[in-house]
């Protein structure tokens, strides 16, 4: 699959999306009280985008620690500036942080991995290793879905995948590129074993916010480097639901 991303390229809108039955008849998301809430992040800002709701609920309070493994620094997004100098790595892990800060998670542990931007897929048993190394079996690991269309992201999912199944965790997969290419009336999800995460209208307040806080992809980081975010509103408004969407995996 090729995963393209611009202004003439917007993928399923979310109007598309809201205005099937889809989410209406989704069983809900109920999940066991877990230790921890341990969330495998491809990139500093997949965790915010895909399971932001899901960090405040089971991870806002001292009871449920949250713990952020992030694979990637994202240094790969903007190779122009890169080359011009920008430190994008710093960039991306200070908006991380001020995303997690403003998701109400006052010490979130933060792994950081620093596998290479785009080539996760070369490391998925290494990943799949120190995810397991990180896990407890009364933990929930919660990745990108192993299908979720951007290979960093799958790889990520398969690595969580192995770590689950060997550690004997609770594993949910969100979405995040699913939603670009894929479409309400298909068969590309498994539908029966997605589950429904509601946010109220204070909670889905707080994950737009948190979304915010990724400046260096919802804008253009300047005139030369780029002429349009690499995340266009259409593409954010998928984020912005009143709800998530989990899969749980049946075979972990």
């Amino acid at each position: 699959m090729s995963l393209i991303v611009d202004g003439a390229h917007l993928g399923t809108s979310d109007a598309d999306w809201l205005s099937a039955d889809r989410f209406e008849t989704m069983k809900p998301l109920r999940p066991r009280p877990p230790a921890r809430l341990v969330i495998v992040s491809p990139h500093p800002d997949d965790e915010t985008f895909g399971a932001g709701a899901l960090i405040q609920v089971r991870g806002g309070g001292d009871e449920v620690p949250v713990n952020v493994i992030c694979v990637t620094d994202g240094d790969g997004s903007h190779p122009l500036a890169v080359a011009d100098g920008l430190d994008m790595r710093t960039i991306r892990r200070g908006e991380q942080q001020r995303a997690l800060s403003r998701l109400g998670v006052r010490e979130p542990l933060l792994n950081r991995l620093a596998l290479p931007d785009g080539q996760v897929n070369l490391h998925v048993d290494e990943l799949a290793g120190r995810l397991a190394d990180a896990l407890g079996p009364d933990d929930v690991c919660v990745a990108p879905w192993w299908r979720d269309g951007h290979p960093d992201h799958d790889a990520c999912g398969q690595a969580a995948r192995l770590a689950t199944q060997a550690t004997g965790t609770l594993l949910l997969a969100y979405l995040v590129w699913t939603w670009h290419w894929a479409g309400p009336a298909g068969s590309d999800l498994p539908w029966s074993d997605c589950r429904l995460l509601p946010l109220d209208r204070p909670e889905a307040a707080r994950k737009r916010w948190a979304s915010g806080a990724f400046v260096s992809q919802i804008r253009p980081l300047g005139p030369d480097r780029d002429e349009e975010p690499l995340l266009p509103s259409a593409v954010l408004r998928r984020f912005w639901r009143p709800f998530e969407v989990f899969i749980e995996d049946q075979e972990a």
